[in-house]
C-alpha cells in the first residue's frame, strides 16, 4: 500500500444560514505520497472542516481539491477518519467495532475475522476482543479506533485530535504506534492537533492556522518527524519553540 498526493488550491469553506460563516478562506497546500503533515491553529479557525472537506463529508464553496488526482467523495475506500471520541458503537465488542467499515463494505465474516486479528494483536488488543467499549481504558478505545482504520487498508489518514483526551504517557505510546504503522504502510496521514509538541513529532509539514476564517499563515518544514528518537533531540525543542513562537504571532492578532 502506498499513500495519495493531496493536492489543495484556494479552498474556501462557507456554511450557509441567515448569517453565513466563512470556516476556511484561500487554502492552498500539497502533500506527495506517503508524507505526514500537522495542522494546528487557533479553535474555530476551521481545522476539522478541512479534514471533512478531504473525507468528502464537506463540498468546498470555493477551489479544488484532488486527492490521487480525484475530488475527494463520501465513502471514498482510500481515506479514513479518526475521530476525537473515537466513534466506538457501545453494543459492539472490540472485535466488531474494529471489523465495521469492512462489514460496511460488504467483506463476509470470515475474511473480516482474517483481516482483523493480525492488526488487534499489533494493537494490543485481542485478549480485549470479546470486551466493549465500556470495559476499556481511553488508550485502548482509541487503539481500537486505530484498528479499523488499518483494516481498511486505506492510503489517506484522517486524524481529528485522536489523542486530546488521553494521559501524556499514553498519548506518547500511541504516536509511536502510529509511526510505526506509518514507516510500514507508507500511507499520507493528516494530523489536526492542539498540542505542539505532537505536530513536531508527526508533522513532516506543519501548516498554522489564523483564527477564523482560517487561512495558512506560516508552513513549517519538518523533515526529521517520524524518527522515534526525535523527541530526545534538541532539534525537536528547537522545532517546538518555534512552532510556539508562531502561534503566539496568531494569537496576538487575535488579542
Amino acid at each position: 500500500m502506498s499513500g495519495k498526493k493531496v493536492e489543495v488550491t484556494g479552498l474556501e469553506v462557507t456554511y450557509n444560514g441567515p448569517r453565513p460563516v466563512t470556516a476556511l478562506a484561500g487554502i492552498t497546500l500539497s502533500l506527495e505520497q506517503g508524507e505526514t503533515c500537522a495542522i494546528i491553529g487557533p479553535s474555530g479557525c476551521g481545522k476539522t472542516t478541512f479534514l471533512y472537506v478531504l473525507a468528502g463529508l464537506i463540498r468546498p464553496s470555493r477551489g479544488m481539491v484532488r486527492i490521487g488526482g480525484e475530488p475527494p467523495r463520501p465513502g471514498w475506500m482510500g481515506t479514513a477518519l479518526i475521530l476525537q471520541d473515537y466513534g466506538l458503537l457501545p453494543w459492539k465488542t472490540v472485535q466488531a467495532n474494529a471489523e465495521l467499515g469492512l462489514e460496511i463494505r460488504g467483506t463476509r465474516r470470515e475474511a473480516r475475522s482474517r483481516i482483523i486479528e493480525p492488526i488487534l494483536r499489533e494493537m494490543g488488543l485481542w485478549e480485549y476482543r470479546c470486551s466493549f467499549p465500556t470495559q476499556l481504558s481511553g488508550g485502548q478505545k482509541q487503539r481500537v479506533a486505530i484498528a479499523r482504520a488499518l483494516a481498511l487498508d486505506t492510503d489517506l489518514l484522517l486524524m481529528d485530535e485522536p489523542f486530546s483526551s488521553l494521559d501524556a504517557l499514553t498519548r506518547e505510546e500511541l504516536q509511536k504506534t502510529l509511526l510505526k504503522v506509518w514507516k510500514r504502510n507508507g500511507t499520507t496521514m493528516i494530523l489536526v492537533t492542539h498540542n505542539i509538541e505532537e505536530a513536531v513529532f508527526l508533522g513532516q509539514k506543519i501548516y498554522v492556522l489564523t483564527t477564523g476564517p482560517g487561512r495558512i499563515k506560516h508552513v513549517v518544514d519538518n523533515p526529521e518527524a517520524g524518527s522515534p528518537d526525535y523527541r530526545k533531540t534538541t532539534d525537536f525543542y528547537r522545532q517546538c519553540t518555534r512552532v510556539r513562537g508562531l502561534l503566539d504571532e496568531v494569537f496576538e492578532v487575535v488579542g
